[in-house]
């Protein structure tokens, strides 16, 4: 099994221009509460509670 190097300065530089050039929390947020609203509109109360969670989780900012 290959060992994990780490990442080099470039590979950093690079991961956090692309998280700020996509809105990939906001993305996870959004589908987060439509799901919740799918799992409510379905009955399913704990599901829809956990979904919403996950979306506040997302809406943090790190």
């Amino acid at each position: 099994m290959p060992t994990l190097q780490p990442a080099s300065p470039e590979a950093a530089k690079t991961r956090r221009r692309v998280s700020s050039d996509y809105p990939v929390r906001e993305y996870i947020a959004a589908m987060s509460r439509e799901l919740a609203r799918m799992a409510e509109w379905d009955g399913d109360e704990d599901l829809s509670r956990a979904l919403d969670q996950a979306a506040g989780l997302a809406e943090r900012s790190r």
